[in-house]
Parts: structure tokens; C-alpha cells; sequence
């Protein structure tokens, strides 16, 4: 099934974590999967803070950031623009940020479910789209 992803599934996808071959395995056979533009920048601010973070137990190193932004080019993301979603993502503003809002905002649109590890879209309510939170 393809799905609309954000920013924290890819960002898990890409740091390659223990645990996740059956996430990995969801990508595999992909022929795409489809976000706003703005994931482009949310993942790079992503890896960003796992190179700046004080935790030693999550810091990346600089080549591992390298290898991360090689491995979200290589994914068969879909992107599109946002300005299409701008009023959508107002009428969200109650219970969603504007970033995740345009996430929802493209699923529902697409009429796809979209996949995230950010637990927090499962309890706010207001969208129409299918949340797949991946544990």
C-alpha cells in the first residue's frame, strides 16, 4: 500500500536503528511513497541535530550524517508543493504544528493513510486521514 511518510519514519528509516528490519521491509518494493517538499528540510534538520546533540548515546558523526542524506536521496519519495495545502493546514491549527499539519494535509488529499513514528498524530484529533504510527 503506498502511504504519505514524514519526517520521523524517514529519519528512523535512514539511521538504519536495530529493531527496524520490518520498517525497512516496508520500504522495500516501494515503487514510491509520497510527502510534502517540506520533508527536504525536516529530515536535513533532523540528522543536523543528531550531529549537534550533548547525548553521546545518539550523536552521529559526520560520515554517518553523509551516509544518512545518501540513503533519504536514494528513497522513492514523491514530493509536492505545499502552497496547494495552505488553507487545510490553517483549519488544522488546533491540533497540529503547521509542519505536521502539511503531512496530514497531503494524505488526506491523496486519500492515503500516512506512516509516522510520532505518536503524538494519534491522539490530536481534526484530520480525516488514516494515521499509521509505527511502533
Amino acid at each position: 500500500m503506498t502511504v504519505v511518510v514524514d519526517a520521523s519514519i524517514v529519519v528512523r528509516l535512514v539511521q538504519n536503528r536495530r529493531g527496524d528490519a520490518e520498517l525497512r521491509e516496508r520500504f522495500v518494493g516501494q515503487r514510491h511513497v509520497h510527502a510534502p517538499a517540506l520533508i527536504d528540510a525536516e529530515v536535513t534538520s533532523a540528522i543536523r541535530g543528531l550531529l549537534l546533540t550533548s547525548k553521546p548515546s545518539i550523536r552521529i558523526t559526520d560520515e554517518r550524517a553523509e551516509q544518512m542524506v545518501d540513503d533519504f536521496r536514494d528513497l522513492p519519495i514523491v514530493r509536492y508543493p505545499m502552497q496547494p495545502h495552505q488553507r487545510r493546514v490553517l483549519a488544522l491549527r488546533g491540533n497540529y504544528t503547521a509542519y505536521d499539519a502539511f503531512y496530514l494535509a497531503l494524505a488526506e488529499s491523496l486519500d492515503m493513510p500516512l506512516l509516522t513514528d510520532d505518536r503524538k498524530f494519534a491522539k490530536s484529533p481534526g484530520s480525516t486521514a488514516v494515521i499509521e504510527t509505527w511502533l
